[in-house]
């Protein structure tokens, strides 16, 4: 019993350490980011992301010991709270430097603690037959002040579109890479066809397209056509065409949708246009399956027919400066073409409606100033087309507007043109852009053109 018992001991021990050779190689082969917290602009709240590796890789210099990002992180990025994962070579492992004391080691880094890196750190790493070890130094770098004006780069163009005739162009970024939506006319008379392209690109010079069906007969009135729409909401793309909501997963999971367009999502809700350019919701995180149900709009004097999101539809979300869990919703539009009422506060302003995303129901609430203020207000503009920016709102649209870029610091309240938020200076395209934004670049893309242009916030 006693020999059997120490056989059953010693396999156990052989078994545990089997496959583990100690080895004399050391080095730190590959480092990302994990999520990160960014300071609000105003209270002590914060909100969460997770840097693209593709935007912000981070660089090993075996040579020099050295650990960085070359392009900085957003501004308010929490030096203290970082997230970095580390892929050590054949089992060797880590020990950070104090911060107190220089060439001081002293805690061993596990990838699931948040460390301080309010200034440079170095890690000691050693082999796993601990005969070996090797400096580096982690430099994460993170910019230091707001945003102040934009460098604009042109890239390859997106030969997909252009010199197509379009009827929408939607730029939208989602899970690291930057996505348009692009649906085109072609036909005479009666024989007019709708085709729809989604499109994909990780650095703004090489295209894909994501979902390019068959083009489809318009057999109603084209005045009463239902223009594609597409919306972002947890990490997947949502399209909105013929009568159909599609999904993203695979492009051919679909069901049919009776909403004029489709907006965008927060939390767990996502929101619609019905007909009667009413605001609808489906709650529970998934669209695919939740029904769409009319969502609250404020009753005033002077929300009537004309207030309401008719066409152009942007929508940007936001946790609230001072409550995190809580959200802001914005949806920017344009009215109806014939609406001539004088009294509706938008016959020459763009539409903007905003809501509090909670638990306790909200209704949302026209933004848009009184019918007899002109001041700082969004212009009506065709092809309106707007997106997050440097913590606001950039937009811009169609001709005449096109050489602009209208900005807004308080979610859609008042608006400001600035020298230094300016359109590039060679931009051909006059008649349809779309504009688009991740954590480091601004994006224009020329509809009729097809040129793209990136913008790098100057800090």
């Amino acid at each position: 019993m006693l020999s059997a018992a120490l056989m059953l001991l010693t396999a156990s021990c052989k078994s545990s350490d089997e496959g583990i050779t100690p080895s004399d190689q050391v080095g730190i082969t590959a480092a990302t980011f994990g999520s990160l917290r960014r300071q609000n602009t105003t209270g002590n709240s914060y909100s969460t992301f997770v840097p693209s590796s593709a935007t912000y890789p981070i660089f090993i210099d075996h040579i020099k010991g050295e650990i960085y990002n070359p392009d900085s992180l957003p501004v308010r990025t929490i030096p203290s709270k970082i997230l970095l994962n580390l892929s050590f070579k054949n089992n060797s492992t880590g020990v950070l430097e104090t911060l107190e004391k220089k060439d001081s080691f002293a805690r061993t880094y596990y990838a699931t603690d948040t460390l301080d890196f309010s200034k440079p750190r170095k890690i000691r790493v050693t082999s796993s037959d601990k005969a070996h070890s090797k400096d580096y130094t982690i430099d994460i770098r993170i910019h230091k002040v707001g945003v102040d004006s934009l460098k604009w780069t042109r890239l390859s163009d997106c030969n997909a579109i252009k010199g197509k005739k379009l009827i929408t162009l939607k730029a939208l970024s989602c899970d690291d890479a930057f996505y348009v939506l692009a649906a085109d006319i072609t036909g005479v008379a009666t024989d007019i066809y709708c085709g729809v392209q989604v499109l994909k690109t990780t650095d703004g010079n090489t295209w894909s397209i994501e979902y390019n069906p068959a083009p489809k007969k318009i057999t109603v009135p084209f005045e009463q056509y239902k223009i594609p729409t597409m919306a972002v909401y947890r990490n997947k793309l949502y399209l909105l065409h013929d009568g159909m909501l599609i999904c993203s997963d695979d492009w051919t999971t679909q069901k049919p949708c009776n909403l004029r367009a489709i907006l965008g999502g927060f939390l767990d809700y996502f929101y619609g246009v019905n007909d009667q350019k009413k605001i609808e919701v489906a709650t529970g995180g998934d669209p695919m399956t939740a029904s769409f149900i009319p969502d609250d709009m404020e009753e005033m004097q002077y929300v009537v027919g004309d207030s309401l999101p008719y066409n152009d539809y942007n929508f940007i979300a936001t946790n609230l400066l001072t409550d995190p869990s809580m959200g802001r919703a914005i949806i920017l539009a344009n009215k109806q073409n014939d609406a001539t009422n004088i009294k509706a506060p938008n016959v020459d302003k763009a539409v903007i409606w905003s809501k509090i995303i909670d638990d306790v129901p909200q209704d949302w609430c026209l933004m848009t100033p009184a019918w007899n203020n002109h001041y700082k207000v969004l212009p009506r503009m065709p092809y309106l087309s707007a997106t997050s920016y440097a913590d606001g709102i950039i937009a811009t649209g169609g001709k005449p507007n096109v050489r602009k870029l209208y900005y807004s610091n308080d979610w859609g309240t008042t608006w400001v043109t600035k020298s230094s938020i300016n359109i590039p200076s060679g931009l051909q395209s006059t008649d349809q852009v779309a504009i688009g934004a991740d954590y480091t670049y601004i994006y224009l893309i020329g509809g009729e053109t097809g040129e793209v242009w990136r913008g790098q916030k100057i800090y």
